[in-house]
């Protein structure tokens, strides 16, 4: 049983790197390269035309900040450290309050106060709802994305849903890390994940946490 966690935890960490790697390819490395680019310009007009190479100076000088917010929010994803000074409800809430400013999609929240008995289980449910509405708010081209936090005599139950576009599961199946990570992060938490998705019908997840797992 420790093998198999160990294992667990192992996978989770190799989805998360894989995914951080893609992240800062797909993101930063590239702009990076961009501005190089735009500095190169820079120097040409220096002498010939000051006044453009100021401006395009300035452009480079703003993006930078725009990357350095990038980094910061990977270096954010590799640890929730909010989580070492409040307690989960007050960071999910932290977490959705900050995603609302980035997004115009609509959050609605219902988050019960839940202590686990394990720091890292705190961790793994908050990445949960950190992944999944990430997702919902970047691709699902929705306007509402509605997160429900639930103690109850059996479970925790945790239950997010979007009114986007959705997608064709099968053709997600091994391919969407995103999924991938929460179905495994669940599986840590020896719970329960099920997803539902379909074109043009929104998505919905629901994760079920053993309540042995609380205090």
């Amino acid at each position: 049983m420790k093998n198999e966690k160990k294992e667990l935890i192992f996978d989770i960490q190799e989805l998360d790197r894989r995914r951080i790697a893609r992240d800062l390819h797909d993101t930063s490395l590239q702009n990076l390269a961009h501005l190089v680019h735009k500095l190169e310009l820079a120097f040409k007009y220096v002498d010939v035309d000051p006044v453009q190479a100021k401006l395009i100076i300035a452009v480079v000088q703003q993006n930078i900040n725009l990357i350095i917010e990038e980094i910061r929010n990977t270096i954010f994803n590799l640890r929730p450290m909010m989580l070492d000074d409040l307690d989960l409800k007050n960071s999910i809430s932290w977490l959705l309050d900050k995603q609302k400013e980035n997004s115009e999609m609509k959050i609605v929240s219902e988050i019960d106060d839940i202590l686990f008995k394990k720091e890292s289980d705190s961790v793994e449910l908050f990445r949960i709802i950190q992944e999944c509405v990430g997702n919902a708010c970047k691709h699902s081209q929705g306007s509402c994305v509605t997160i429900s936090l639930k103690k109850r005599k059996d479970a925790v139950v945790l239950h997010i849903k979007d009114d986007g576009i959705g997608f064709d599961l099968e053709q997600k199946k091994e391919k969407h890390f995103g999924l991938l990570i929460i179905k495994e992060r669940a599986k840590a938490l020896s719970g329960s994940c099920k997803i539902m998705s379909a074109p043009n019908q929104g998505t919905e997840i629901e994760i079920k946490i053993p309540v042995e797992n609380v205090k």
